[in-house]
């Protein structure tokens, strides 16, 4: 059986090659690559099909060492090395990355160091803590200022902040589809095998990982990383020991900061648009995706998917810039592509749930309100009955001053839940068919195609003006409730809810606040304003004080990091084709 992947990489270096050596996790059976350092307009590797032993490795470098033409310099020098053919650059990495090319060569990016964020199962989850970037060009010239302002550009996209990838598990697949894909089912009309590829909007490095995929380099030398949040909590009950994760998963097709991505493009991406997922493994079970007992519940949120804008030149610390809708599709093309594509990947209903003001003095954030849900009408005259897309509006800021928004909520959460049901990796349990909880006498689950799943079908779109602060809140409750949901299928409790002031549920909150505040700094600069806590009806004065402070960071961070931000993001996910066309910009701007 050949190597998976590859967990430990080794690389070298002579005047003309790099060589990357990379062992599967054990150690026992290594592969090579051999990459070129002269061509600086191309990436050029080479990937002998053949598996080495660690005395072949040896024999290997030695060989390479005695035969490599060694330059008149210094750092070939046998004063610094040895064997002065060969240089081990880089002693331990990880994974590869990627390439990229700005102006004079390319760089070879390698995970140097990351730690275990979760498990699902045995597969384990890492978070990215150290990356390398190391300049494969040998012409031995100074690099020139603008390709180091390029990099120090590039850069700005710290990998060692909330990106993930896994070996064994598609992170940019949700539980239900990797389990699909496990058993080579069927579902809305896809046929899911292990051949299936990752989805792509979900793979940040999916443009620096094209260089491999050119040279037709074996998949199991690179990672896939994927941006947003990872965490997990063991929770133990009477009679169960039990896994919960949270992950989110940042699309990278519309992705920037927050006043400068709102919004759709064109194609129906929309800005700050992140899949939630949260997960249920009974410990008790096989660890196996096939034979365990999982359970996954998906939510989504997103910017309103119309053609929208606010200039922050134009706010205070405190101030709201106005909302501009900057164009109007009589025909809601861009938004009926945003919906598709929902629809394509998680079927129906699709169960938008807006939280803007509804009623204001000065028109602002009723403007996204009153045109989104004439789109939406528009959009379903053409759909068929029980197709048609649910529009809940929902004034979060209304309610709260009567401190009702949690149980609204979970009003929601239960609709939510009815309709579109959860995952679970295994049958309905034979005394939930006989004898049915009252809650799920209109309930119809939808099973695979061999009986064996229990399968969610649609999802709720949750937004609300940035998609942070009470989207996070409404995302809580109705995942709280869906949590009660998956604890019943599961056969742990006999009703399908959770006390709020049992362990459990004190683990999640705490999980999806957390969860929360890595995404608001992700994409406006400062953690959640408004915590779930905030929304409870006794909000603690320490709470308040901390929506102020974060408030004044949200603003600076806007004013003064987003354009740099948003610069090296799309010099990362080459929106920026620097070699075609040069663009001048400021670093400082």
């Amino acid at each position: 059986m050949t190597i998976q992947h590859i967990s430990s990489i080794a690389i070298y270096e002579t005047p003309f090659h790099f060589y990357v050596i990379g062992s599967d996790p054990s150690e026992t059976r290594f592969c090579t690559l051999k990459i070129d350092r002269l061509n600086e307009s191309e990436f050029i590797v080479g990937e002998p099909n053949h598996e080495y032993t660690k005395a072949d490795v040896g024999e290997l470098l030695a060989t390479i060492s005695s035969s490599s033409i060694v330059t008149p310099s210094e750092k070939w020098s046998t004063r610094r090395n040895p064997n002065p053919g060969l240089i081990r650059t880089l002693d331990k990495a990880l994974g590869i990355i990627g390439a990229v090319k700005f102006l004079e060569g390319y760089y070879l990016l390698v995970v140097t160091k990351a730690r275990v964020a979760a498990s699902i199962g045995h597969h384990v989850i890492y978070k990215v803590e150290d990356v390398s970037m190391i300049y494969l060009l040998a012409s031995g010239s100074p690099v020139s200022a603008d390709e180091q302002r390029y990099a120090k550009l590039f850069q700005t996209v710290d990998m060692t902040t909330d990106f993930y990838f896994s070996y064994t598990y598609d992170l940019s697949r949700n539980l239900q589809e990797n389990v699909l894909k496990a058993k080579g089912l069927h579902f809305n009309k896809t046929s899911y095998s292990s051949e299936m590829t990752a989805e792509n909007k979900f793979v940040w490095n999916e443009y620096l990982l094209e260089p491999f995929r050119k040279n037709d380099v074996s998949k199991k030398w690179t990672v896939e990383l994927v941006h947003g949040y990872v965490a997990y909590q063991i929770v133990e009950l009477p009679f169960a020991k039990l896994t919960l994760a949270v992950l989110a998963r940042r699309s990278s097709r519309y992705a920037g900061t927050r006043f400068l991505k709102r919004g759709t493009n064109f194609e129906g991406h929309v800005a700050n648009d992140v899949e939630t997922e949260q997960i249920v493994w009974d410990m008790n079970s096989s660890p196996s995706l096939i034979t365990g007992r999982f359970s996954g519940f998906v939510q989504r949120r997103g910017s309103v998917p119309l053609f929208w804008s606010q200039d922050p030149a134009t706010r205070g610390v405190v101030g709201k810039p106005p909302i501009y809708i900057d164009l109007v599709e009589p025909h809601g093309l861009t938004t009926a592509a945003h919906f598709k594509e929902l629809r394509r990947k998680y079927s129906h209903p699709i169960m938008v749930i807006n939280l803007v003001k509804r009623r204001e003095k000065r028109h602002h954030e009723n403007l996204l309100h009153e045109q989104f849900l004439k789109t939406v009408k528009y959009l379903n005259e053409f759909r068929k009955p029980g197709r048609k897309i649910d529009y809940i509006s929902f004034d979060v800021a209304k309610c709260n001053k009567t401190g009702l928004v949690l149980p609204r909520l979970e009003q929601l959460g239960l609709k939510s839940v009815l309709r579109t049901g959860w995952f679970q990796s295994f049958p309905e349990l034979m005394g939930h068919k006989i004898r049915r909880h009252p809650l799920l006498n209109s309930f119809d689950p939808l099973c695979s195609e061999d009986g064996q799943l229990i399968l969610q079908h649609g999802l709720a779109r949750t937004n609300c003006v940035d998609c942070l602060d009470r989207t996070n809140v409404a995302q809580y409750g109705i995942g709280r409730i869906a949590l009660g949901f998956q604890l019943y299928g599961l056969g742990y409790v006999d009703e399908p809810w959770i006390s709020v002031n049992g362990e459990l549920c004190r683990a999640y909150e705490d999980l999806f606040d957390e969860h929360g505040d890595t995404l608001a700094l992700q994409y406006a600069g400062s953690q959640l304003v408004h915590s779930i806590k905030t929304y409870k009806k006794t909000s603690a004065f320490q709470e308040r004080s901390r929506d102020v402070i974060q408030t004044i960071s949200r603003y600076y961070s806007n004013t003064f990091n987003d354009f740099e931000k948003q610069n090296g993001i799309n010099l990362f996910l080459g929106i920026y084709k620097y070699v075609l066309f040069m663009l001048e910009f400021s670093l400082s701007t």
